[in-house]
């Protein structure tokens, strides 16, 4: 629902307001604002009406207002400023790129340091990656009469490594059959199709007892390994009012450092967008019910791309954010770019 003029200044001040002080906003501070030029009487009704329609919520019977998740959205969607990235921030994050060139996992470790430090959010960063990592190679190696690795290698140059325990001993020779099998199988194949791979018909019997499980270790594997996230900055959830009571931040906690949930998270919230900006119960994980995430896509070369972004509470400074997001991915693209880093 569109909201008029005189709802959208008092939605602005109270978020701009709460965002600086995580105290309820009353109808007497925001009659005491020249700017909105409307007496308190008028106010509260136009609060009562905005608390009825889900913009706002009210903690308590005799207490202000605190915007509530679809009104942290209006005000993104539709009243928020570009804010322009100052410059001794634009230089902490190009100066914190430089200092990595030429090692992309310190690349993405500094820059998240320092939008982490500049927002006072936790940051967190993927590397990059196809949109759909496929198999260029499968290759057994017997490391033991009864043991396997498996080494598996991305397009995107990335090398998956697992061991699979045989349930007998096999001659040289099977191992390299079931190889040869396995890498004719997989080569060119979407990862996310590994598991259904078909097996071709002329595979025997005793060979296929151990395809099928090779082929779910392999699927296990390259997911896992997929879940490559880098965080910075996560005491800063503990700095923050909502996150003072300990039934909040624990399940948070252990979402952060459960990497390959908050991976896939990340994965569904961002999808084929540039920049998104994720509010509250928008989140698909329960434990991010109470935080926002603010993340940007960077371009790596070769159709690969990444996501760096900051997680904080609702009330989060979104000017900031969003512009400190941008500037960081803007950054890396160009970096990433000038150094062919891949």
């Amino acid at each position: 629902m569109e909201l008029d003029r005189r709802k959208q200044a008092l939605l602005e001040t109270i978020v701009v307001t709460y965002v600086q002080r995580p105290e309820p906003v009353g109808s007497g501070f925001l009659a005491s604002q020249s700017v909105l030029g409307v007496r308190s009487a008028t106010i509260r009704n136009e609060l009562a009406e905005m608390t009825e329609l889900g913009y706002l919520r009210q903690p308590h019977t005799s207490a202000g207002r605190i915007p509530s998740d679809r009104g942290y959205r209006y005000y993104v969607d539709h009243l928020m400023t570009s804010e322009r990235l100052a410059p001794a921030e634009a230089r902490a994050i190009r100066n914190a790129q430089k200092v990595s060139e030429g090692d992309l996992e310190q690349l993405l470790n500094q820059t998240c340091r320092v939008l982490s430090s500049l927002t006072r959010y936790t940051s967190m960063a993927t590397s990059p990656a196809s949109a759909e990592p496929i198999i260029n190679q499968v290759h057994l190696v017997q490391v033991a009469p009864q043991r396997l690795l498996a080494v598996v290698v991305l397009d995107n140059g990335q090398v998956v490594h697992r061991f699979y325990e045989l349930p007998r001993t096999l001659k040289p020779a099977e191992v390299t059959q079931i190889s040869n099998v396995l890498d004719g199988m997989l080569r060119d194949v979407e990862v996310s199709r590994v598991p259904q791979a078909p097996i071709p018909a002329d595979v025997g019997p005793q060979h296929l007892e151990l395809l099928r499980p090779l082929l779910a270790l392999i699927g296990r594997g390259v997911a896992d390994e997929e879940a490559d996230i880098y965080l910075e900055g996560a005491s800063h959830m503990l700095e923050q009012p909502e996150f003072r009571e300990s039934n909040k931040v624990e399940p948070l906690i252990r979402f952060l450092e459960a990497r390959k949930t908050a991976f896939e998270t990340l994965q569904k919230l961002l999808r084929e967008q540039n920049l998104t900006v994720s509010i509250g119960a928008e989140n698909p994980h329960q434990a991010m019910q109470e935080v926002s995430v603010v993340a940007a896509r960077y371009q790596a070369g070769s159709g690969k791309h990444g996501w760096v972004g900051v997680l904080g509470p609702t009330r989060m400074n979104y000017e900031q954010a969003v512009s400190a997001v941008d500037y960081a991915a803007r950054a890396l693209t160009e970096t990433l770019s000038r150094l062919g880093l891949e």
